[in-house]
């Protein structure tokens, strides 16, 4: 008796599926591709067969995310991406949460023993977190890579996303015990140089996986920023023309990085650093985030896209 195939299998075996029969990939590309072992393939191209996804042609999936998957990888030089389909009438609650959902079980899906793990703050990492489902006793350490949010966004804090994934995942987390956003240069950099952060940063610099939110420009009504940021803050951005931020680091619409006094401020891993990383993925929707997603693609900071599919046609329509 064949045991019933859940969302997640299904989608991985009807990919590896299009990849090695439709684009002609061998089982070590896909491998490699994926991140996951080669008999790991073999043995989801078996079940394809036996579950009738593969007949002549595939059967069971929209592949439709699948092209748009490979047009964005293409466009930007990415080594992966995940769109997911978006459904009629779906809510923008309905579809962060579906982002998170892809995001967790991409997560599971490459996760190792012993890996460092790293994650920024925001709505669709939280969704990550509550979705969790984890595998058992990893060993892998979940570490923040900025300071917190505001207490206005308390719900979407760093260290309550990594502890949540250490006691889901099997493995432990380390806290960062400060905003992200300090009053002066000098309090951050007394911060930054204490005993106990000297800890993150050496995390920060052995990282195997980090996964972060992508922001779009401020909104001096609903930006996660207004409580963290001063009023000659959102005067700089604006006057900068700040399209977006990553691990709150803000850029220009030209892929030019805003340094200055705010940047100096804050605590986060730099963008650099995040370049550096084997795999960095960045999560994120929605139309009033396509610049800024569109613009972070181009610098190269991430390797990694997990976007829904609206988001996608509008990014390909870009030059």
């Amino acid at each position: 008796m064949k045991m019933k195939l859940n969302e997640a299998q299904r989608r991985l075996i009807t990919k590896i599926a299009y990849m090695y029969y439709i684009e002609g990939f061998t089982q070590t590309d896909i491998s490699k591709k994926l991140q996951i072992y080669r008999t790991t393939v073999g043995r989801m191209l078996v079940k394809a067969r036996k579950y009738h996804i593969v007949k002549i042609s595939i059967e069971g999936y929209d592949t439709t995310t699948f092209k748009l998957e490979e047009d964005l990888k293409n466009k930007y030089g990415l080594k992966n991406v995940i769109v997911v389909a978006n459904q009629t009438s779906q809510s923008n609650d309905d579809k962060d949460k579906a982002l998170g959902k892809a995001g967790i079980q991409y997560l599971t899906q490459i996760i190792k023993p012993g890996q460092i793990i790293g994650f920024s703050w925001g709505k669709v990492l939280r969704s990550m977190a509550d979705q969790a489902k984890g595998k058992t006793t990893l060993n892998s350490t979940f570490v923040p890579l900025v300071g917190g949010p505001s207490a206005a966004n308390a719900e979407y804090h760093v260290n309550g996303i990594v502890y949540d994934m250490a006691r889901k995942f099997g493995g432990r987390n380390v806290f960062v015990d400060s905003g992200a956003v300090q009053e002066s240069k000098y309090v951050r950099d007394s911060i930054m140089s204490s005993n106990y952060f000297r800890d993150v940063k050496s995390y920060w610099n052995n990282l195997d996986i980090a996964f972060v939110g992508i922001g779009g420009p401020l909104n001096g009504n609903t930006s996660r920023w207004r409580d963290l940021l001063t009023e000659d803050d959102i005067s700089l951005l604006k006057d900068e023309h700040a399209i977006g931020d990553c691990c709150c680091t803000f850029y220009s619409r030209e892929g030019k990085i805003l340094k200055g006094d705010l940047l100096n401020r804050t605590i986060a891993i730099s963008l650099e650093q995040l370049k550096n990383i084997k795999t960095t993925v960045g999560i994120a929707r929605s139309f009033s985030k396509v610049a800024s997603i569109d613009t972070l693609m181009k610098m190269k900071i991430l390797n990694t896209l997990i976007t829904d599919e609206e988001t996608a046609q509008r990014l390909l329509t870009l030059k």
